[in-house]
């Protein structure tokens, strides 16, 4: 599952999902989590002029409370 993350739509709803999935799968919420922030950069890293406004929702992604853990 690739996750395409290069506007603000698309990574609320990644970070919606993520914490949907928290709910019931921390380990591959916790997974989708560190896919997301490491696409966010890159998207990043292209020199995009939004940026900032991608970054502040990514973050996001971080502040759901759940263990995070990889097996």
């Amino acid at each position: 599952n690739t996750m395409v993350t290069t506007t603000i739509k698309q990574i609320k709803d990644a970070v919606s999902e993520i914490a949907d999935l928290a709910k019931h799968d921390t380990e591959r919420a916790h997974a989708m989590e560190a896919a997301l922030l490491k696409e966010v950069l890159r998207v990043i890293a292209q020199g995009v002029p939004d940026a900032q406004e991608l970054a502040a929702e990514a973050i996001k992604a971080c502040e759901i409370d759940y263990e995070r853990w990889f097996a």
